[in-house]
């Protein structure tokens, strides 16, 4: 990616001299389209989904052996939720209706290891390359415990590459 400087992107985007001057603004989003024709252009599909659980799945105990944080969702980074009775006592009052159930708040800034939703979309990406690299060079099996790739045998294969973005 390449890197603009803060001028560059005030001429492309002006609203962001209000936006760093902390005034009120509202941002149409010009490339918006209807959610149907949106998903006709993504290239991942539902197998794509199932693919990434299961890569997930895989990597769980690799990830609860070297973040020890993670041992409590047993090496899953998801984010945890939270009950918030006060604010679905409050949309009641608001709107005058009442809410079946329970509001729960699904906390991502609490995510484990990676602290957002797009940080552990990166941790993802990562996974999977090492994954196909491990793979390839015939040094496991999907079937392994992938706890293992902590090993110092996988630390000295992985020293070999890097990740550069760009």
């Amino acid at each position: 990616m390449a890197m603009k400087l803060i001028e560059d992107w005030k001429k492309e985007y002006p609203i962001i001299q209000d936006i760093m001057r902390y005034k009120e603004v509202f941002w149409n989003n010009d490339a918006y389209e209807e959610t149907k024709y949106a998903l006709q252009k993504l290239h991942l599909g539902e197998k794509d989904i199932f693919e990434a659980e299961a890569r997930l799945k895989r990597f769980a105990p690799f990830i609860a052996k070297v973040f020890p944080k993670t041992a409590v969702s047993n090496g899953i980074i998801e984010s945890p939720l939270e009950e918030i009775p006060f604010m679905k006592m409050e949309l009641e009052r608001m709107y005058g209706t009442c809410i079946e159930g329970s509001l729960l708040l699904k906390q991502d800034n609490l995510l484990a290891v990676s602290g957002s939703v797009k940080a552990r979309g990166g941790i993802y990406e990562v996974l999977k390359i090492a994954e196909e690299l491990a793979l390839t060079a015939g040094l496991m099996q999907l079937e392994d415990d992938y706890s293992k790739l902590a090993d110092s045998e996988f630390k000295e294969f992985f020293s070999n590459y890097s990740i550069v973005c760009g």
